[in-house]
């Protein structure tokens, strides 16, 4: 039985990759500055008393603290873990990590990058993405282990590296985080009454309203840190200029500007049609949901 150390095993995310690999045969052990012994009991796993101790002897070491302390911790436990190891990280930017646990992981032990692009309140793997980014010559043997293991599952699994991987997030994650922040920042600052527009709001702006509530619901923190990615300030930069070009065009009554800034961006989008046929059933659903007292 492979022993795993979760370092933040007791935050929500820890939480949820100590029931995961519980429950497919490893022995869990878990650790967090708060000492929470409960929540371990609670999981049904142990509580490591010394986590220095419990790092020299893990056959996988899974680091899920807040993007700001994942440097240190590297640092501070990596050294420790013996050949054939495995160090992995499930943090959301991964240039820095991947770099640190490159550089402090020992001779031997095998380094493998992590991205779940779900959250703790999902109930299983099923369905979602999973991000790896493995190191050049330090993956041989855990790689294909925990790759088949998320596919196994049912997760869809996707391989890059790392530079590629905040590329990406800087659209994916940090624009769609940006822009429901910015809507719920404007309500805020228009002081408009959200509750009370419910009653006269479409489908649309229903499952637009929960999305921004969704986020605002969360850790700023964490919301925070996903917007320190280095590639992320471009991105809003271009979302800023580009809103600003829209309202010029609609402030001026400039429908031609307008139309045509829509119309280009629809043809870079691309398949836009099969876009709106899977919001139709998104928002049929939303309406049935209503008219059921769901």
């Amino acid at each position: 039985m492979k022993r795993m150390l979760i370092v933040g095993g007791t935050g929500e995310t820890g939480s949820w990759f100590a029931r995961y690999f519980r429950d497919r045969g490893f022995l869990v052990q878990v650790w967090g500055p708060s000492g929470k012994r409960d929540v371990a009991e609670a999981l049904g796993v142990d509580f490591a008393p010394d986590v220095r101790k419990a790092a020299a002897k893990c056959d996988v070491m899974l680091i899920s603290v807040p993007i700001q302390r994942t440097a240190q911790v590297v640092m501070d436990l990596a050294p420790l873990m013996r050949p054939g190891a495995l160090l992995m990280d499930v943090t959301s930017l991964k240039s820095e990590a991947m770099s640190v646990m490159s550089r402090y992981a020992p001779p031997g032990v095998e380094v493998l990058g992590t991205h779940p692009m779900f959250g703790p309140t999902v109930p299983a793997i099923l369905g979602q993405t999973v991000i790896l980014i493995p190191v050049h010559d330090r993956g041989e043997s855990w790689l294909p282990v925990i790759r088949e293991l998320f596919i196994g599952d049912g997760a869809r699994v996707e391989v890059m590296g790392a530079e590629e991987h905040d590329e990406m997030m800087a659209v994916v994650q940090a624009l769609t985080h940006f822009a429901y922040l910015s809507i719920g920042s404007t309500l805020q600052a228009l002081q408009f009454d959200v509750t009370r527009s419910r009653r006269f709001m479409s489908p649309v702006y229903d499952i637009m309203l929960d999305f921004v509530g969704r986020i605002l619901d969360q850790s700023p923190e964490l919301y925070a840190m996903i917007q320190s990615n280095p590639a992320a300030a471009q991105v809003r930069r271009t979302f800023i200029d580009q809103a600003k070009k829209l309202g010029q065009a609609a402030d001026a009554g400039d429908t031609e500007e307008f139309c045509r800034m829509m119309q280009e961006a629809a043809r870079h989008f691309g398949k836009t049609h099969e876009a709106l046929v899977r919001s139709d059933r998104i928002i049929n659903q939303r309406a049935q949901e209503k008219t059921s007292g769901r």
